[in-house]
């Protein structure tokens, strides 16, 4: 009797073990596997992030050349636009970088298409002031008087668009530009032209201006898809 009872005792306890070490077995397969297809995001924004880096340090030692900024008509300056910003797009993390509509139609709608005073003479096509004299500038026409600003010269428009970008990256009247496109990177969706122009209500005094880039945009992609 009492062997029986140690038999027994020996097979509820082996089959105890058994079936722990097969929950054990399962939790390990089922965690693998979660963490194989839903890996943490945190370990995911690590990699691309070091991978960013290694990208920019190797595309910065190849001594990549500014491209040329030419254009005899709309599209021609928008594909010179898109040379421009896949250019500077080397130099920055994903994280810094501002959608190409919004760029373009900006810089379209401000300098009319490149063909504005400030953007031939200055090279400026974002209408981008400075209020130094010590900076190369040029005044509005019939100012010749420091009015206590004046718009700034670039030595290239692709300068222009470097200091625009620049400039929505750490000027604190651009913060809710920054909060809102991470908000939409953290959530992995595209970023939005027309929903981060409206956080840019302190780059025009135009009550409107964020409309007037929207129809400006919705104009380059029909001359984008006829070109």
């Amino acid at each position: 009797m009492g062997k029986s009872y140690n038999w027994h005792k020996l097979a509820n306890t082996a089959w105890f073990y058994t079936k722990v070490f097969f929950a054990v077995l399962t939790l390990c397969v089922v965690t693998y596997a979660y963490g194989t297809y839903n890996p943490n995001k945190s370990a995911i924004a690590k990699v691309n992030a070091e991978l960013d880096l290694f990208y920019m340090q190797k595309i910065e030692e190849m001594g990549l050349k500014e491209p040329e900024f030419t254009y005899n008509n709309d599209i021609q300056f928008v594909r010179a636009m898109h040379k421009c910003i896949n250019y500077i797009n080397f130099s920055l993390p994903k994280d810094k970088r501002v959608p190409y509509e919004m760029i373009i139609g900006q810089a379209a709608l401000e300098s009319g298409w490149g063909n504005s005073r400030f953007a031939v003479e200055a090279n400026n096509l974002f209408g981008i002031r400075t209020w130094s004299k010590d900076t190369p500038h040029l005044l509005p026409h019939g100012i010749t008087k420091w009015p206590g600003w004046g718009v700034r010269a670039f030595a290239s428009k692709c300068d222009s668009v470097k200091e625009y970008v620049r400039l929505l990256n750490n000027h604190n009247a651009y913060k809710d530009f920054r909060v809102l496109r991470q908000k939409m990177l953290d959530k992995n969706l595209q970023l939005d032209s027309f929903q981060l122009i409206k956080t840019l209500d302190k780059f025009s005094t135009t009550a409107d201006y964020d409309k007037r880039v929207i129809r400006m945009i919705k104009k380059i992609r029909k001359l984008e898809e006829n070109k």
